[in-house]
């Protein structure tokens, strides 16, 4: 005889398993599944999805455009973040937010050309934080494309996250392309994330960066008084991103540079754990992406008290030299 599946069997063959055992099984379903269908299901599904002791209870994604929004309109946005049924949304245990929907076709989603002032968005931000955030993924799909499309974070919105999360402790901006962009440009992606707004942010993942030459010195990342770990995998300095600071990349690539700096020169003095690995540089006038030198991996361990792990593409008599002469770090090569 076949048998008819009701709310009421499954709730029942659900509930005759112990509570710590049915949280054991969702642990390995993804958020989705976990709040789009298992907890659709019956009352106790729906009670079980919220038990602040499964992982899935602590991340949560936030979409910055609206349903049928092809840019960010950023009064929308402020009017959907100040609901009281998203504040309840992102109290804890959620800590961890990764941001969506800012990205189409490969290339960042811009904001509305007449929206909200500064000002504006100043006065209704004011009242809002988000104190439980202590993980912001801002990343995008990882792009083969280059510098051919827009990829950088509006900064609308990077300032109002910024300014929502003072307990920030972790950022991702992996897969972007960093600012300063444009010569008489100041302000970057990671200079909105000061000590100000977020005194708390030890850990930088920016794996993938295309950018100009500016982001070596280090200048944006000072702003940042407790950064303690930096991933940039892959980084790109290419001079064509902020040609007002492109004579400078000789100072970091050139043997024969008459002033010889080290990576992150400005800020170098906290960092504790680095990853530099795949990093490269489109030399001045050319189009050609070269690897990091050794010398310029070399110079930077030299010059950075505090690291203890560094992961790059040392040659392995270059890493057995530095370990000699600082002993307390681990080196990684993959």
């Amino acid at each position: 005889m076949e048998m008819i599946i009701t709310t009421a069997n499954k709730e029942g063959l659900l509930g005759s398993l112990p509570h710590d055992c049915r949280r054991n099984i969702l642990s390995y379903i993804c958020p989705t599944e976990l709040y789009g269908s298992y907890a659709a299901t019956s009352r106790l599904c729906h009670a079980d999805s919220l038990d602040a002791q499964l992982p899935q209870t602590k991340f949560g994604e936030f979409h910055v455009t609206g349903r049928g929004e092809t840019e960010i309109n950023m009064e929308s946005l402020l009017e959907r973040i100040s609901h009281a049924s998203f504040l309840n949304a992102w109290q804890s245990p959620r800590s961890h937010m990764k941001i969506v929907s800012h990205e189409r076709d490969g290339a960042v989603v811009t904001t509305k050309v007449d929206d909200l002032t500064f000002e504006e968005m100043q006065v209704q931000a004011s009242s809002l934080s988000f104190g439980s955030i202590t993980s912001l993924d801002l990343s995008v799909s990882h792009c083969k494309h280059g510098g051919e499309l827009n990829r950088v974070l509006p900064r609308g919105i990077t300032w109002l996250l910024s300014t929502m999360m003072p307990n920030l402790v972790e950022l991702d901006l992996s897969n972007l392309h960093g600012g300063p962009i444009k010569e008489c440009d100041s302000i970057s992606e990671l200079a909105l994330f000061n000590a100000t707004n977020c005194p708390n942010l030890s850990k930088v993942v920016w794996n993938n960066r295309i950018g100009g030459g500016y982001f070596l010195r280090g200048r944006d990342l000072k702003t940042l008084t407790n950064l303690r770990e930096l991933w940039a995998d892959n980084l790109l300095c290419d001079w064509r991103y902020d040609k007002l600071f492109a004579p400078l990349l000789s100072q970091f690539f050139d043997e024969n540079s008459i002033i010889q700096r080290f990576f992150f020169f400005a800020c170098n003095e906290k960092l504790e754990r680095v990853s530099l690995l795949g990093g490269r540089y489109v030399k001045i006038g050319t189009n050609d992406a070269i690897e990091f030198p050794q010398m310029s991996l070399i110079r930077f361990v030299r010059n950075t008290p505090q690291l203890r792990w560094f992961r790059s593409d040392l040659a392995e008599e270059n890493v057995r030299m530095l370990s000699e002469e600082r002993p307390e770090i681990t080196f990684v090569a993959s």
